[in-house]
């Protein structure tokens, strides 16, 4: 029987977005139980047991009936989805280039294009995602994943148009999300037409027509709060530097911690993270309805958005108000766009007052900073400044090179020019391909740098990726998407980091972490001071001599790495939220407590919620 037609609820579908005509279709009566039993798992977030099912001797018996009918492309294609799903890349590449071998396929070529981007080879992700295209030229997602290949290999611009072309034959969300967060890589982006474009997505995608109005919540002013943050990144991702002092300094008598984990592949930082909640959702999987439902059963008054619109990230969720209030918070650089959520936590230098007009949102602002950087506990030491035995100056950015682009370089280059012997050190996850690497280097050597001054490093594991800042003795940042993770990583092993201040909050990063550890000298305000002052600091010798080794005490004392504080902060802004709301109950409070973490007059942008 053909797979068309078989009845629907025997079939297995694979596709690209709930949305995409593009699929493979398997018949479950014709797969081991094994096999469907590890996909489950996998589906659903259970790794480890995926992986116990599909080991050695399942995947043995499963590889004879496929060397007794080689027409098996069904069993090839499982093993690899199943393999890719539970991280085992090498395993899963293999089985699907088998299915090739029997049968072109636009959908396994763009899971191969998936694991090359996972591996670092984006030159060959690129071409896995043309060979895609040719079978089916008229499928926007194909044309979106492209075009985030294309941003990823530092075509940002020919990237955008392909996406906004995608979104423009397509109504997917998910894709739309993708345009709205690449917009930022962009090197003048516009602020207005970024904010509008975030309300329209809303709009189009949320509308506030899906949000409860009323919720149960027993509005007591002073109770213990149930705070839910809901995140795709509760695992060996960037922000989880951020997230866990959170977790571990925060009051228990003030609030019980919701964890909802939209997390694909759960890793060692997963299982860290999980017993530090109270209680822990795995969502991964799950259907919005679902976990709309989930949090209204664990009466969460607070719920926290932790992605915005990255990649993973659980908005729609947000679109139904499930918790009487709603906030979104560190993992996008921007608005949500979306009516439903009622703040933004941030800071005044991150984003100034005026900032609100861009903010569907309320902007919430944190005295001491919207950072608690949490340093990793493998950190290697610190060593001397390198241009000590070196005899010359290295600067570096092991920023995503999806922030790297024709200006930045242009103004790198300036600064490597005013010294002939200095150096240039990038890493980035897709620095090891050569491809790749030649299109930064020629734009280098356009702006007169050669490429022997420049040295690219690829993907590194993390104690690698930190003992390289010994080689580092400057670092300068991206602009106008400042690095986060990278700058606070950069202090830690004694390296300050010039950063290029502009109006918006991805590119006043810099200066807020800079600001909270008494750096804010490093930071610029306009290119030509950005030039100057790298210059400047570069010959400084004495001055980074003496600052390198002093660095992590200085953060270690500082706003920026003080858990306990920061914690309190934010308990604090969650409290004034809570009041508010329950006054819009009828609760009439008398006394508030004082010792607010908002300073007068900057709780709210643009005055008060009534």
């Amino acid at each position: 029987m053909d797979n068309k037609t078989l009845p629907k609820n025997d079939l297995l579908q694979f596709a690209i977005s709930d949305n995409s005509s593009l699929e493979f279709s398997i018949s479950k009566s014709n797969l081991p139980a094994v096999l469907l039993q590890a996909n489950e798992a996998a589906q659903t977030g259970r790794v480890a047991e995926a992986i116990d099912l599909l080991n050695k001797q399942a995947v043995e018996q499963i590889e004879q009936v496929i060397n007794n009918d080689p027409s098996r492309i069904d069993l090839m294609f499982m093993l690899a989805a199943v393999f890719y799903k539970t991280n085992q890349l090498e395993k899963a590449e293999e089985w699907y280039e088998k299915v090739l071998e029997q049968q072109p396929h636009a959908l396994v070529y763009f899971e191969l294009g998936n694991i090359c981007r996972d591996t670092g080879r984006l030159s060959e992700a690129v071409g896995y995602q043309r060979k895609a295209i040719e079978l089916c030229p008229d499928s926007p997602e194909l044309w979106t994943t492209l075009a985030e290949y294309l941003i990823r290999t530092g075509q940002a611009k020919e990237g955008v148009e392909l996406l906004k072309k995608a979104i423009a034959a397509s109504s997917d969300k998910v894709n739309n999300s993708k345009f709205l967060w690449h917009l930022h890589h962009l090197p003048d982006f516009d602020r207005q037409q970024l904010f509008d474009e975030h309300k329209r997505w809303a709009k189009t995608h949320v509308p506030m027509t899906l949000a409860k109005t009323s919720h149960d919540n027993i509005p007591d002013p002073d109770r213990k709060l149930r705070i839910g943050y809901i995140s795709p990144d509760f695992c060996g991702h960037s922000a989880a530097y951020f997230f866990e002092s959170i977790l571990d300094s925060y009051n228990n008598d003030v609030a019980e911690i919701y964890g909802y984990g939209n997390i694909c592949f759960p890793d060692n930082t997963t299982e860290r993270f999980e017993p530090k909640f109270d209680y822990y959702r795995n969502i991964y999987g799950l259907g919005d309805e679902q976990v709309v439902e989930l949090i209204t059963q664990d009466k969460i008054d607070i719920l926290v958005d932790l992605a915005g619109h990255t990649g993973g990230n659980r908005l729609p969720v947000l679109a139904y108000k499930p918790a009487p209030i709603q906030v979104t918070y560190l993992g996008y650089p921007d608005t949500t766009g979306m009516e439903q959520i009622d703040y933004r936590l941030t800071d005044i230098l991150a984003d100034p007052q005026e900032s609100q007009k861009f903010h569907t949102e309320k902007l919430l602002y944190l005295s001491e900073g919207f950072l608690c950087y949490r340093p990793p506990g493998y950190s290697p030491p610190v060593t001397e400044l390198p241009t000590i035995k070196n005899g010359y100056v290295t600067f570096a950015s092991f920023n995503n090179n999806c922030k790297i682009h024709s200006k930045m370089i242009a103004l790198w280059s300036q600064i490597l020019n005013a010294n002939e012997k200095s150096r240039l050190l990038l890493k980035f996850q897709a620095g090891a391909d050569k491809n790749v690497s030649a299109h930064y280097l020629n734009q280098f050597e356009s702006c007169g740098v050669s490429s022997d001054r420049i040295k690219i490093h690829g993907w590194k594991n993390p104690v690698e990726h930190l003992k390289l800042y010994n080689e580092v003795d400057l670092a300068l940042d991206t602009f106008p998407y400042n690095g986060t993770t990278t700058t606070c990583e950069a202090m830690w092993m004694g390296v300050p980091t010039v950063s290029l201040v502009g109006k918006a909050h991805a590119s006043r990063v810099g200066l807020s972490i800079l600001s909270r550890v008494g750096l804010q000298i490093f930071a610029a305000s306009s290119p030509d001071e950005f030039v100057a002052k790298a210059i400047s600091f570069s010959n400084q010798i004495e001055h980074l001599t003496a600052i390198r080794p002093a660095l992590r005490s200085m953060m270690f004392n500082s706003p920026l790495c003080n858990a306990k504080t920061f914690a309190g902060n934010l308990e604090n802004a969650y409290r004034e939220m809570w009041h508010k709301w329950c006054r819009r109950q009828g609760i009439d409070i008398v006394d508030e407590k004082s010792g607010s973490n908002v300073r007068s007059g900057e709780m709210f942008a643009n005055n008060e919620i009534s």
